[in-house]
């Protein structure tokens, strides 16, 4: 049995490992209309340019996708392997794709727009990192430049811990399933474990536990402000649909908005 966790910088470890099956496991996903919702904010909120920075980029699903709707766009992820997967679908070409560490950004540019798709800050592991990240991300930004990025609500933790997904073929079956976070108190986890065989006698498992973290609101504004960004919005996600304001309770996500003041 092989374990990762994504504690520290095996972060970049555990999506190097999955990288060549991510885009199998997250099929399901709709990157469409996710990347309309961040279009929506985008336009809700106002960007002065079209230089885009996306944060977590993973295998470049919303990164092409933004550069196809005319955005200028850098995509970062802590993982050479998940930026290879990138690499090599259409229209990456239009993309340019650096490996970085969220909380080590170098300098990469200016940016009139910022996003996270996917909450990789939930990754980070206390107010320091997070803080780390945002200051780094805050210095990328041109005056006026918009900031929009996602974190999982009080809500989605609480209830995180009773979500089981299992997957079943011929040859693999996959459970995910939630747990309680032995890290963060306010947090919660994310185990996988993926069955494989070749002959369908012997089998193999993969085993990972992800920590995510809790952010409070008045922690990311208190945060946003120390780094010189301007708290704007602070949005929910309820049955896929933008909400005006974050219930964190009820809503899966939220999406802060903030901006470069000048």
């Amino acid at each position: 049995m092989t374990e990762l966790r994504s504690t520290g910088r095996s972060v970049q470890t555990i999506y190097d490992s999955i990288a060549s099956t991510y885009d199998h496991v997250t099929r399901r996903n709709d990157y469409d209309r996710w990347v309309a919702l961040y279009l929506d904010l985008i336009g809700r909120h106002g960007a002065a340019g079209r230089r885009l920075l996306d944060l977590g980029a993973g295998t470049g699903q919303a990164a092409i996708r933004f550069a196809q709707a005319g955005y200028q766009v850098t995509a970062v992820d802590v993982s050479p392997e998940m930026l290879r997967q990138a690499r090599a679908k259409p229209g990456a070409e239009q993309v340019r794709l650096v490996v970085a560490d969220l909380r080590e950004l170098p300098d990469l540019g200016v940016f009139d727009v910022a996003v996270t798709l996917g909450e990789p800050f939930i990754y980070l592991r206390d107010e320091q990192e997070l803080s780390a990240a945002l200051r780094g991300v805050s210095a990328l930004l041109a005056p006026g430049a918009l900031f929009v990025f996602d974190l999982g609500t009080a809500g989605f933790h609480r209830r995180h811990p009773s979500r089981v997904v299992v997957e079943d073929s011929e040859d693999e079956f996959t459970v995910v399933r939630g747990a309680s976070s032995r890290r963060d108190p306010h947090g919660s986890d994310y185990l996988i474990d993926r069955f494989t065989t070749d002959d369908g006698i012997t089998w193999r498992r993969f085993h990972q536990r992800h920590e995510f973290s809790y952010f409070a609101p008045d922690v990311v504004e208190r945060l946003l402000a120390e780094v010189g960004l301007t708290h704007l919005a602070t949005h929910g996600l309820h049955l896929g649909e933008l909400t005006e304001n974050a219930d964190e309770e009820l809503h899966r996500k939220s999406f802060v908005v903030a901006r470069k003041p000048g």
